[in-house]
């Protein structure tokens, strides 16, 4: 993925195919997400998104990555 593409997923809303948290230890919303994604009941056929520190308003928790 482009820094532009995760950029747009990061600011997007949530979806059935992007979840959002802040947390980094939360491995109960982590596994409730992959199962979610892996079901995909919508049949998007398209892969799910669990962006990890990152809050519900789309702006980052404090920490990048690179």
């Amino acid at each position: 993925m482009t820094t532009e593409q995760i950029t747009q997923l990061i600011t997007s809303g949530e979806s059935d195919r992007i979840e959002r948290t802040v947390s980094v230890n939360n491995t109960d919303k982590f596994s409730e997400a992959v199962c979610a994604f892996a079901n995909d009941l919508p049949n998007h056929k398209q892969p799910g998104y669990l962006l990890i520190g990152v809050k519900d308003d789309g702006t980052l928790s404090g920490w990048i990555c690179k």
